[in-house]
């Protein structure tokens, strides 16, 4: 008896120490240095990194081909790519760790993660799920609003760029999108960095990353701008240059965790 009283408060100091996460104040410079960082990672497991990466390239054509006839579409699923970005980067987070551990990186890394912390992960990406859900239903209901007595006298490109509505629908499904990109953004800057690296709990992890982004603002915001510039560059690529921009954000990402919260 005296053995499992033990247990459970072990167990219960760590759960209260993993609910205290503490968040530095950190420079104007950081996004930078984990930029530097994830290069520098990158550069370490190139060819490792690139694979990883070639794998959501290949995705990206696949949601250029899906919505080649329906533009309208393609909008949206650009954006459930930068939902579910964290996510898509598990494997990239578990080789920086590796790295900094000394250890030769690994292309299961995200298998790795899902042993270490199955709740977490699993129950993040539920979350991520839902937003993106939600953000789909907006999206069509939007499509629906501005283009539902739309005629087709010519191409639908051609159709679209002479409608009076594209501009007016533009803009709104941008400040949507942007709003849901911003919680996304805030909930998940480093859950999922810090999932595989500390068994916590969902609400552990979102509520440390929203402290992060609190603490910080203009340097998350700063960080933020950065991965939208990184990632729509490899975009304008036709996703080609995600190969190479998703793997270096993905090991920044990494370092971004571990500079923003203290490791005791």
């Amino acid at each position: 008896m005296v053995a499992i009283h033990h247990d459970n408060k072990t167990h219960k100091d760590e759960v209260d120490q993993l609910q205290s996460l503490e968040i530095r104040k950190l420079d104007s410079d950081a996004p930078m240095r984990w930029l530097s960082k994830g290069i520098e990672d990158f550069k370490t497991a190139p060819m490792l990194s690139i694979s990883y990466g070639l794998i959501y390239t290949v995705l990206g054509l696949l949601l250029i081909w899906l919505t080649y006839n329906n533009p309208l579409y393609t909008f949206g699923l650009v954006t459930i790519f930068y939902l579910a970005g964290p996510l898509i980067a598990v494997g990239l987070y578990c080789m920086s760790r590796r790295i900094e551990q000394g250890k030769t990186p690994r292309f299961a890394g995200s298998f790795e993660a899902l042993r270490k912390n199955p709740n977490g992960i699993i129950g993040f990406s539920i979350i991520i799920g839902i937003l993106i859900v939600f953000w789909t239903v907006i999206a069509a209901a939007l499509t629906s609003v501005y283009f539902s007595g739309m005629i087709m006298r010519d191409s639908v490109y051609q159709t679209l760029i002479n409608s009076d509505q594209l501009i007016p629908f533009l803009i709104s499904i941008f400040l949507v999108g942007l709003l849901f990109a911003i919680v996304s953004f805030m909930v998940s800057v480093i859950s999922i960095p810090l999932m595989t690296h500390r068994k916590v709990d969902v609400a552990t992890a979102m509520i440390t990353s929203v402290k992060s982004v609190k603490k910080n603002p203009a340097v998350m915001f700063k960080w933020a701008f950065s991965i939208v510039a990184l990632i729509s560059l490899g975009f304008a690529t036709a996703f080609i240059g995600v190969a190479i921009a998703l793997p270096i954000v993905g090991h920044a990402s990494w370092h971004a965790y571990r500079e923003l919260v203290i490791d005791e």
